[in-house]
């Protein structure tokens, strides 16, 4: 826990993309990348509360919700303030100005997350302990 604190608080959130099958890519600064294979979703200090799992359906809009932009916009350029692992589940919460990005482990067996860097870092981060 205390390697994922260090890696990731400072650092600056790039930009945030959802790609088929809910793959989330979110690039940082310092050649650091966070990848999730599982449900993201971002709580905005407003209640605001934006889930990567909406993304796509029209809910009755007039065009598919777009959870991938409305994520980039609450948190790119912005700093991780703190980073918080949850050592029972394996969620991932980075905090930055505004709200919350939580990665939430929707599996006790498969990788849910990963970490990479400089160096060949790969941090894998599943459920359950």
């Amino acid at each position: 826990m205390k390697m994922m604190k260090e890696i990731l608080e400072g650092k600056t959130l790039l930009g945030f993309d959802i790609m088929e099958h809910g793959f989330c890519s979110m690039p940082l600064s310092g050649g650091y990348a966070i990848s999730a294979e599982t449900l993201c979703r971002f709580i905005g200090q407003n209640g605001e509360f934006i889930s990567t799992q909406d993304h796509g359906h029209k809910f009755g809009l007039t065009a598919p919700y777009d959870a991938a932009d409305k994520i980039k916009n609450a948190i790119k350029g912005k700093e991780i303030i703190k980073a918080n692992l949850a050592e029972d589940t394996g969620d991932l919460t980075l905090v930055v100005d505004g709200g919350r990005l939580e990665i939430i482990c929707n599996s006790a067996g498969y990788e849910c997350y990963q970490v990479n860097g400089p160096d060949d870092l790969i941090i894998i981060g599943r459920g359950g302990r």
